[in-house]
């Protein structure tokens, strides 16, 4: 048997055993409720995002607000978000994904709401900080706990339609917005958007650990109940007690602190630096353009492209709902066709429409390119998320998901600075701009990204092509690409 410290593999036949079983059940009404509560998280998350930016000149018109100010204001949720997938990723692979799972979703409720009664821009700032904690924490801990219950032939498929609910909760919020901000006024719509959050919560109450996480502790009776569990409950698999490892016993927050600075220095260890530079690469590109076209789109289309105030509204509905489809798209064939492909494919596709929606200077010719562009631009958006978790060992899974996703952040958080800088010079400069992150990302993906697809999480551990056993992938697991095909997400299902 081999055994790894802290919280690692702690006995090959019961890690093997837990993998291939969780990985042989047929799609059923657990994993669907687990699809189902991380979706609907991320669609109250994507809403309340975009209420923000959509109540933004209310606010700013009320309290009188430069916009220097208003800026500071809307900054605070992309900070929180940059604090929360690096803090999150940490938090939920040392106490638990479930931990996470609550903790995520309970912020960004509790201080939605607290965000209706602020008086002042220093308190909205404040409360708007803890959402985005909340929101940011989201990518590593749903992603890694989708990682962890799906099998292997569904893995990629639910993690896209996860983020399929983000696009339509900005939707949801465009719509909410229109019909409701002259009765409610921006309280009112934050109380809306918090309010059914509360049952999200509830819900995730009702979801155990992750047995992968739950065995990679020691605690094998816990693992045997979340299998059964996740199986419908179906007899668990007997699996060797490992006993309680070093790192579960009380630690002070000294030890706490330097295990998980441990976790991080881990990513760069020799075993698994490629995965994590790659990983963080392609988000990097990939979120620079993403939201560098995204915040600057009305702009863009009133100052720039001459699109009536009017006629913008209407234009980002559409844009968006487009978004949504080239999500729903991409969850269908990406456990076929696999990440590397999708990514390759959506950022080139992105990056030539990019150039193209720049070129146009008509409303026809703007709804057609950029339509499309939102299309391939959510497609790919949708294609990343499942490469970083499947990339790392369950000790690391949701750090090194929230790390790359901090990549992420921290570039879009540069990108609309870019544009901005650029755009007074050359309008034409900044669609070419985008589309060279988008044409990084998918050059990455193609030429340096390992393919995950259909792959048993057991069999994705060490860099080197070995597993966190130290043995060989098991020649199943390399045919497991072509040999498995996705069945739908309805079959099975009780």
């Amino acid at each position: 048997m081999t055994a790894i410290s802290s919280g690692g593999v702690q006995d090959s036949s019961a890690i093997r055993q837990l993998g291939a079983y969780l990985d042989a059940q047929p799609f059923n009404r657990r994993h669907a409720l687990i699809v189902a509560t991380c979706g609907v998280g991320f669609m109250f998350d994507a809403m309340d995002f975009q209420i923000m930016a959509l109540v933004a000149p209310a606010i700013a018109k009320e309290w009188n607000l430069a916009p220097g100010a208003l800026g500071l204001v809307l900054s605070a949720t992309v900070l929180g978000m940059l604090v929360g997938s690096y803090l999150f990723g940490i938090v939920s692979d040392r106490f638990g994904r479930r931990f996470g799972f609550m903790a995520t979703i309970a912020l960004v409720t509790l201080f939605s709401a607290v965000c209706a009664f602020c008086a002042s821009p220093v308190q909205l700032a404040i409360a708007r900080f803890f959402v985005g904690l909340g929101i940011g924490g989201f990518t590593p801990v749903d992603s890694a706990v989708i990682s962890e219950f799906l099998p292997a032939r569904l893995r990629g498929r639910a993690i896209s339609i996860t983020f399929l609910f983000f696009s339509l909760g900005a939707f949801l919020a465009a719509l909410l917005a229109t019909f409701g901000m002259r009765d409610l006024g921006w309280r009112g719509l934050f109380m809306v958007g918090a309010a059914p959050a509360i049952l999200v919560l509830f819900v995730r109450w009702l979801i155990p650990e992750t047995p992968r996480f739950l065995l990679s502790r020691g605690r094998t009776d816990a693992a045997r109940q979340a299998a059964s569990w996740i199986a419908d409950n179906a007899s668990a698999p007997s699996l060797s007690d490992t006993g309680s490892p070093p790192d579960e016993q009380p630690a002070s927050s000294k030890n706490l602190l330097g295990a998980a600075l441990a976790e991080v220095v881990e990513l760069f260890s020799a075993t698994y630096r490629r995965r994590t530079i790659v990983a963080w690469a392609i988000w990097a590109f990939y979120l620079f353009s993403y939201f560098g076209m995204l915040l600057w789109l009305p702009t863009l289309l009133t100052k720039y492209k001459g699109v009536p105030p009017a006629q913008v509204f209407p234009f980002i509905m559409g844009f968006l709902a487009c978004g949504v489809a080239g999500r729903l798209f991409c969850s269908l064939l990406i456990d076929r066709f696999g990440r590397k492909a999708m990514v390759t494919i959506a950022g080139l596709g992105a990056a030539v429409l990019a150039v193209v929606f720049g070129m146009q200077d008509g409303l026809t010719g703007l709804i057609a390119a950029g339509y499309a562009y939102a299309f391939f631009q959510d497609m790919g958006a949708s294609a990343v998320t499942p490469l970083a978790p499947e990339q790392y060992p369950t000790r690391l899974r949701a750090t090194g998901a929230g790390w790359a996703a901090g990549a992420g952040r921290l570039a879009a958080i540069f990108a609309p600075i870019a544009v901005g800088l650029v755009v007074e010079t050359s309008v034409t400069a900044v669609f070419f701009i985008l589309a060279a992150g988008f044409l990084g990302a998918a050059a990455i993906a193609q030429i340096f990204a390992q393919e995950t697809a259909g792959l048993l999480l057991e069999d994705l551990e060490d860099g080197d092509g070995s597993n966190a056993l130290g043995e060989a992938p098991r020649p199943e697991a390399k045919r497991a690409v072509t040999q498995l095909r996705p069945r739908p997400l309805t079959d099975q299902t009780s």
